[in-house]
């Protein structure tokens, strides 16, 4: 995170915890939402349970707005929430033997002026990177996304998944192995058509 960024959000913390800004909230929640959904798609495997997990966090930020000064850093305060309501979530689907299921997460499309070859060779770069992430392991899955898709640094995905920034370093490193598998077999599979 830039330091414009985290003084922005600073910012807006402090809006929100002293003024009860709804606007400065409203900014945190658009921040922060569909990185938290992603965020605990793996663990959840619904989309609509992470959406649910997703708004909780932000029901008890708004709650509990103005202890929000005494937070260090909001990163992983957030994660850490959605990390631990995601845990309590499934222990209540195993107390009442509910299954969840598996939804695909949408994929997020750059718009880009390009001619229309390379939109549809882009977008199907596009779909493969998201099938071979998605055909990771739960945790690599989970790791690959918060470093690559939310940008979050090997430390702080360390300190909100509670593993070592050792163990990221190895599961990026099996990701990145698998997704450039993934990719290249798809390409050379099409090739051969």
């Amino acid at each position: 995170m830039s330091i414009e960024n985290s003084l922005e959000i600073q910012s807006l913390l402090e809006r929100i915890a002293v003024l009860d800004d709804k606007l400065a909230f409203e900014q945190l929640f658009s921040l922060y939402n569909n990185k938290l959904k992603r965020f605990v798609m793996p663990i959840i495997k619904s989309k609509e349970a992470a959406e649910d997990i997703a708004s909780d966090v932000f029901v008890k930020i708004w709650q509990n707005r103005s202890l929000l000064i005494n937070i260090d850093n909001i990163n992983n305060y957030l994660y850490v929430s959605a990390k631990n309501i995601a845990i309590r979530h499934l222990a209540k689907l195993r107390n009442c033997e509910t299954a969840t299921r598996l939804e695909d997460i949408e994929n997020e499309k750059l718009a880009m002026d390009i001619n229309p070859e390379e939109i549809v060779l882009n977008n199907e770069l596009i779909n493969k990177l998201e099938e071979a992430v998605n055909q990771l392991p739960a945790r690599c899955q989970q790791i690959y996304r918060l470093a690559k898709q939310d940008g979050l640094k090997y430390k702080e995905i360390a300190t909100i998944l509670n593993i070592s920034v050792k163990t990221i370093d190895a599961q990026m490193a099996i990701a990145v192995c698998k997704i450039t598998e993934s990719i290249k077999l798809a390409f050379k599979e099409k090739e051969e058509r």
